[in-house]
């Protein structure tokens, strides 16, 4: 890695008089070290990408000297990855993330070029994060086509990279596109499991969850009960612990008159509602025990929902339906 001042002042490489004379008509030894001299002061001057360029032409007129030329050659290629890898961090650090993505990319194309596996190998671990940040970005300026080619970019230099199998899931989310949503965070779960990356299992898992339980509320305001009771069957896999899906179950039942199903949903919900609100599970729950005929249940169940907005009907049939003692 390059650091502030790693790079030393070049010194003047001295002409020698036997190097005068060309052994080529066109390209001199000194031709191809005034250009190495010209990108070390490049160098030392702080200015990078015209050392790069300084570099580049010491390597060509290098070539075309031939032999002659092999030892500066080496001296400039060995320059040109830890420049572009400097230029890459100083864009990075401005914050410019499509800049640093174009430099990294260009670092990795000259490691391999050139040969710096150490340097190529720290340049494969900004690129796909900055990928990431740019569809982030993307993704809130609304270009979602843009955000997924980002994300897309990102998956490609890191397969493991779960958090941006999650941002393109989360694009899918935005665009209403169910079936890729599903599929990719699902993608998105068994990823993140395998990197060990909970942060983001939490978060798919979440989303599946609501998206379940909200297509199942849903269905369940439109009368559809079947539907309803699928989604939110399924939305126990992501949270098995979310009273909701239970009790919204429990009173689909108790409507089609399924009492005992009734009562294990609701049973399931009260294990997970929190005991404020408790009152209207208990509510569902006694309505079942009462249609099964099973009073002394039912007087149970009832005495956990004498709270408004079920204290006159629950006191009623409690007095005067069950004779609750």
């Amino acid at each position: 890695m390059i650091r502030k001042g790693s790079f030393r002042k070049y010194p003047v490489v001295l002409l020698m008089a036997l190097f005068a004379v060309s052994l080529n008509a066109q390209t001199s030894l000194a031709d191809v070290i005034n250009a190495f001299n010209a990108g070390a002061e490049e160098v030392n001057a702080g200015s990078f990408e015209a050392a790069i360029e300084k570099f580049e032409s010491t390597i060509a007129l290098a070539d075309e000297l031939g032999a002659e030329g092999d030892e500066m050659k080496a001296n400039a290629q060995g320059q040109i990855p830890a420049l572009h890898y400097r230029v890459a961090m100083d864009t990075y650090k401005a914050k410019d993330i499509s800049g640093a993505i174009t430099k990294f990319e260009a670092t990795v194309g000259a490691c391999d070029k050139y040969g710096n596996d150490d340097i190529k190998a720290k340049s494969l671990k900004y690129i796909p994060q900055l990928y990431n940040a740019q569809g982030n970005s993307q993704v809130k300026s609304g270009d979602f086509d843009a955000a997924l080619a980002s994300f897309e970019k990102a998956i490609g230099y890191k397969p493991d990279y779960a958090r941006a199998v999650y941002g393109k899931a989360l694009v899918y989310k935005k665009q209403d596109d169910d079936a890729n949503m599903i599929a990719t965070m699902e993608k998105a779960i068994e990823v993140g499991t395998a990197a060990g990356d909970n942060k983001t299992i939490a978060a798919a898992t979440k989303t599946l969850k609501d998206h379940y339980l909200n297509t199942g509320k849903l269905a369940f305001k439109a009368e559809d009960y079947e539907e309803a009771i699928r989604n939110f069957e399924i939305s126990y896999k992501y949270d098995a612990e979310d009273a909701d899906p239970y009790y919204l179950t429990c009173v689909i039942y108790g409507k089609q008159l399924d009492f005992k199903k009734a009562v294990e949903y609701g049973l399931k919900a009260a294990q997970y509602e929190e005991e404020a609100d408790q009152a209207k599970i208990w509510y569902e729950v006694g309505n079942a025990y009462m249609s099964l005929v099973e009073y002394d249940k039912a007087c149970d169940a009832f005495s956990k929902a004498l709270v408004e907005p079920y204290l006159k009907t629950v006191k009623h049939k409690m007095e005067n339906v069950l004779n609750c003692q």
